[in-house]
């Protein structure tokens, strides 16, 4: 599984994101229910920590960050 898929996945799948916005080393995501996210599985071979506030997750990926969000 790609880590774009396998971070879909710990979101809540497709129906629970809002907006994806790639910003610079990170991708800023808005959720609708954070009950729905499983930090747990967010922390795939890539991400380099997560951030979770509000409606709002973010994923650390470093230099790859856009090319995980335009995927």
């Amino acid at each position: 599984m790609a880590i774009e898929e396998a971070l879909i996945d710990a979101l809540g799948g497709y129906l629970n994101i809002v907006e994806v916005e790639p910003c610079t080393m990170r991708i800023r995501i808005q959720v609708k229910s954070q009950r729905d996210v499983d930090e747990a599985a967010l922390r795939v071979d890539g991400v380099l920590a997560v951030v979770r506030s509000g409606d709002v997750v973010q994923i650390v990926c470093g230099a790859q960050s856009d090319d995980v969000a335009a995927a």
